[in-house]
């Protein structure tokens, strides 16, 4: 593994806020219209038993850290996950693809993955293809497609089989976990359950993703492209350096290999999430950057599909150019797409990391 930067901070290897939005549906078992409810954060706060402002920081006992690996008496355990699974059912929601992967399709659900969904936006959006389905065939007289997806480690590469047949909370069933923006399009979830069969050596269909919750969302990069990592430390760089480096990883703007940010577990003094509605423990794609009006800006996006930060943004519209074209992304739209000041991303985050 090569690491240019070995100063504090540079370490992600336990991270995991989980999507409080996916929490509070499957709590309230059913799905909700955020972006059309009047009272968003006070729906969460009744919810999850938590006042907003605490929800998003590591300090408190908010259940959206629950469910990683933590230490007691010298131990290594999994603390108990906010979710009881007992009701759920698995069943074929839908289709693999709608169109193609977009690094808009994955969406984080009530488990503290967002390493991996952070990840899985980062490889959509700076290699599509790397996403391909690998191998789709009929299985048996029920006709269950089945998928095979590879992995990599330690310069290997494994094939994960596994059905499409998902986990959704009865009796609704709606999703549990990962899910894709797309109605009715089932590839994030897909991937999600293969990469917990693989990580938890499952020989079945049915994986344990709770057990999944806590991770290093560089090394997902890695392990679904077989790149090799680069780690960066944030309190070890000056804004500039941060900006730049983010620059030398694009191309017109936009990243030309899976970059990946993480905040603070343990934030420093001055640091408050809420001040900047920032989440701590958290991974986020690196989408690219921009320059205006004399500021530089690090582009981010949130893998549960909102909750932007609201501190030293940029509004407007940001344009990349994707491949063959200029696209252009609305940064109000509340998509979890943001433009984010390289100063204010330095304060914030912990570290980030690109493989190439």
């Amino acid at each position: 593994m090569a690491v240019e930067t070995t100063a504090e901070g540079a370490s992600a290897e336990n991270i995991g806020a989980i999507n409080p939005y996916a929490l509070a549906e499957y709590k309230l078992g059913r799905t909700v219209n955020w972006k059309r409810i009047a009272e968003p954060r006070k729906l969460l706060e009744e919810t999850l038993g938590m006042p907003y402002e605490k929800l998003f920081d590591p300090r408190e006992k908010s259940p959206l850290f629950a469910g990683k690996i933590t230490k007691q008496n010298g131990k290594e355990v999994r603390s108990k996950p906010p979710v009881d699974v007992g009701g759920l059912v698995w069943a074929d929601p839908g289709e693999f693809f709608d169109e193609a992967a977009e690094f808009f399709d994955p969406v984080q659900g009530a488990v503290g993955d967002c390493y991996l969904i952070a990840a899985l936006a980062s490889v959509a959006w700076a290699r599509p293809y790397a996403l391909a389905q690998r191998t789709r065939a009929t299985g048996t007289a029920q006709q269950k497609f089945v998928d095979m997806i590879e992995f990599h480690s330690g310069g290997k590469s494994i094939p994960i089989e596994v059905t499409e047949k998902l986990p959704l909370n009865a009796p609704g069933n709606t999703y549990i976990y990962c899910r894709s923006s797309e109605p009715g399009e089932t590839w994030p979830a897909v991937y999600e359950k293969a990469y917990a069969k693989w990580r938890t050596n499952d020989s079945g269909d049915t994986p344990n993703i709770l057990a999944i919750a806590g991770g290093d969302p560089l090394a997902a990069c890695v392990q679904l492209t077989g790149l090799t990592p680069y780690y960066y430390s944030c309190p070890a760089m000056s804004a500039d350096d941060i900006w730049t480096k983010v620059r030398e990883n694009s191309l017109s703007r936009k990243t030309m290999h899976p970059m990946v940010a993480w905040t603070y577990c343990k934030p420093p003094a001055g640091v408050h999430y809420a001040d900047a509605n920032l989440v701590g423990c958290h991974a986020y794609s690196i989408l690219g950057w921009n320059y205006d009006n004399g500021h530089k800006y690090v582009v981010l996006r949130n893998p549960w599909g909102n909750h932007e930060a609201t501190l030293n943004v940029e509004s407007g519209n940001w344009v990349a150019f994707d491949g063959s074209f200029w696209r252009t992304i609305a940064l109000a739209s509340n998509d979890g797409t943001f433009a984010l000041e390289a100063a204010t991303f330095k304060k914030y985050f912990a570290g980030f990391g690109v493989a190439k």
